[in-house]
């Protein structure tokens, strides 16, 4: 069975991790709180960051043109 992997950012890697396993049954893989954690159930895996360590957007948004194509990337 194919793992399928799930980029998850969330507010509170602590608590995010907490509630998967407490209530939903996921297993701990690894975790370096508080940035980032990954739980696994069956072949899903959740790969759950802290927002704020997501890094910062490269383009602003007020910088990307109608149609949502930024030109200088």
């Amino acid at each position: 069975m194919t793992t399928v992997n799930v980029r998850y950012m969330v507010d509170d890697v602590e608590a995010a991790v907490a509630w998967y396993t407490t209530h939903l049954g996921f297993v701990l893989l690894s975790k370096t709180a508080p940035a980032f954690a990954d739980v696994t159930r069956g072949p899903l895996r959740l790969l759950l960051g802290k927002t704020s360590s997501a890094g910062r957007c490269l383009i602003a948004a007020n910088q990307v043109p109608a149609g949502g194509i930024a030109s200088n990337w």
